[in-house]
């Protein structure tokens, strides 16, 4: 279902012809509409380190100049820049196989995102590794995804909330925390990436039937 890295280079070659088409508000027998996929505006919450050695590095870090809010910030950029890509890669790649010509402007169908996507830490167990404290758990994701597809006019032909809980995507993360204090080995980060793409993954999974080129079609022609 999903195309290699040669499909999204084929989705971005897109003729003058069906573009001309689009923004004139003409559209053929059986021609499938041309299509511009905005940027999703995301919103997030990711919880940050409360205990052990990486909230020692965050509070020299705030010592340094940078606050524990902006440090946070930070991070919540770099989850929404990933966040983003990965929206961005799969709709480009589900578009190029079903076809559907995408243009950088105003298309004939123009298809908006939002995620509003909080992360979930869930402890599991604590235990002793020798001079280091090893922490296990998963995080779970939840929130609301959102789109709309519209026409030149405005007009709203699809939309849908999915609610994330739903899709049930969960991944386990492990810290390994020297008793000191002064080490840990932290792959939380790794793990909310891959449950962000696995989100996405699913997303596409539950609409992709509504958004196939047949679809864009029939709801551009009606």
């Amino acid at each position: 279902m999903r195309s290699t890295a040669g499909g999204l280079i084929m989705a971005g070659l897109m003729t003058f012809s069906c573009a001309a088409a689009a923004q004139s508000g003409f559209l053929g027998d059986g021609q499938t509409p041309t299509l511009h996929v905005t940027s999703a505006d995301i919103a997030m919450d990711v919880p940050m380190p409360v205990s052990g050695a990486n909230l020692s590095l965050l509070l020299a870090d705030a010592g340094s100049g940078s606050s524990l809010s902006e440090l946070k910030e930070a991070a919540l950029q770099k989850y929404r820049r990933h966040l983003q890509g990965e929206l961005s890669l799969q709709l480009n790649t589900f578009f190029a196989d079903e076809e559907v010509p995408l243009v950088a402007r105003e298309g004939q169908l123009t298809l908006q995102n939002r995620l509003d996507i909080k992360v979930i830490k869930h402890f599991s167990n604590l235990q002793r590794d020798g001079d280091y404290d090893l922490e296990r758990g998963t995080v779970q994701l939840e929130g609301h995804f959102y789109y709309r597809l519209r026409d030149l006019s405005g007009r709203t032909l699809r939309e849908r909330n999915l609610d994330i809980a739903s899709l049930d995507v969960r991944e386990a993360y492990r810290v390994r925390t020297s008793r000191s204090g002064d080490t840990a080995e932290d792959n939380t980060e790794e793990a909310i990436k891959r449950a962000l793409a696995a989100m996405v993954e699913e997303i596409l999974d539950r609409i992709d039937g509504e958004l196939d080129a047949g679809e864009l079609e029939d709801l551009a022609a009606g």
